[in-house]
């Protein structure tokens, strides 16, 4: 907190990795609650920093955005929905002025999920400015509240307010689970998994032709809704079996599944729409032909979008790496290709 000519001002500034999920979200309920659980690990490299500077007075918020330096007017009203839903949570947010700066690590619209990355660490600075002012009205634990102010904003935001592997969402295997927010199960994960490495593919960028927003609306009266919440609960199970006995075959199976699932319940919706692009698939098939030769540890993801996420063991990087530079590459927009990992920390 600093003063300036009577003016108080509360400064925070926090950091949150972007994620991958192995089981997707894909459909909510209510409140940006999930349809079904979801499973995902968080990076370490693919990071917002955020600064906050908050101004008590008593006109309504108003909030000012900088992203990479420049004004972008066009996030503020999701900040503003941000804030009005966090009010119960938050007093301070029913009035003063927020200014907010944000930068990524990584390049935008580049296959990483920014929104969870943004919306996490708005969450935490919002926290700290809370605690500056009045901690008495938090009750809860300091990560899941995080969490689930995050997912308010963005619902795999959630999942990024803690490292590692994260679910989120109801099920009857974790009984510390829920659908508010995301709950660490590093406990139960296998060495194995714990120095993953996720190359990502720049297939295409730019900003995609459905968002993910209308790609979960369109999941609402879904032919396949009920066939796809009964899979995700079936993966979920399969996952956490694969992840605590450190079994990498079930885990490609069920996340590469999983990858496909997304994209064709997007094929499928009415209207339908495509966001894998060609080079995807003629990606995925170098992929699982360099593997079946090999015999190696490694599989593949997508979320929402044309751009892979090769995951694979640390020990396989020596093999991995130069397919990847002579195979991979040169299907990848501007030869683009990201290097990350899985954060624990």
């Amino acid at each position: 907190m600093t003063t300036s000519d009577t003016k108080i001002i509360y400064k925070a500034k926090a950091f949150a990795p972007s994620n991958i999920a192995i089981v997707k979200y894909w459909g909510k309920k209510g409140l940006q609650e999930p349809v079904n659980p979801s499973i995902s690990f968080t990076l370490s490299k693919s990071v917002t920093n955020t600064r906050i500077a908050y101004s008590p007075n008593n006109s309504d918020l108003s909030i000012e955005f900088l992203f990479e330096g420049q004004p972008k007017d066009a996030f503020i009203p999701k900040l503003n929905a941000l804030s009005h839903r966090l009010i119960n949570y938050l007093p301070f947010l029913k009035k003063g002025t927020l200014k907010i700066e944000s930068s990524n690590t990584f390049p935008h619209s580049s296959g990483i999920a920014s929104s969870a990355s943004s919306m996490a660490s708005i969450a935490k600075a919002f926290y700290d400015i809370q605690v500056q002012i009045e901690p008495d009205t938090i009750k809860e634990t300091e990560q899941e509240f995080i969490s689930e102010m995050a997912r308010l904003g963005s619902g795999s935001a959630c999942r990024s307010a803690m490292p590692g592997w994260v679910l989120w969402g109801e099920t009857p295997l974790i009984s510390k689970a829920s659908n508010h927010y995301g709950v660490s199960i590093n406990e139960s994960v296998h060495p194995v998994f714990n120095d993953l490495q996720d190359t990502i593919l720049v297939i295409r960028k730019g900003v995609k032709s459905v968002s993910s927003s209308v790609g979960h609306q369109l999941m609402d009266n879904h032919p396949y809704r009920e066939g796809r919440i009964k899979q995700a609960n079936n993966h979920t199970t399969q996952l956490l079996e694969a992840l605590k006995n450190g079994d990498f075959v079930t885990f490609a199976k069920v996340c590469e599944e999983e990858a496909l699932s997304l994209h064709g319940l997007m094929m499928s919706s009415s209207p339908a729409y495509t966001l894998m692009a060609p080079e995807s698939l003629r990606a995925i098939k170098r992929i699982i032909k360099f593997r079946e030769h090999h015999h190696i540890p490694l599989t593949f993801t997508l979320d929402a979008g044309p751009n892979i996420h090769l995951i694979y063991p640390e020990s396989q990087s020596k093999i991995v790496l130069p397919f990847i530079e002579e195979h991979l590459r040169v299907l990848c927009d501007n030869k683009e290709v990201i290097f990350d990992k899985i954060s624990l920390q």
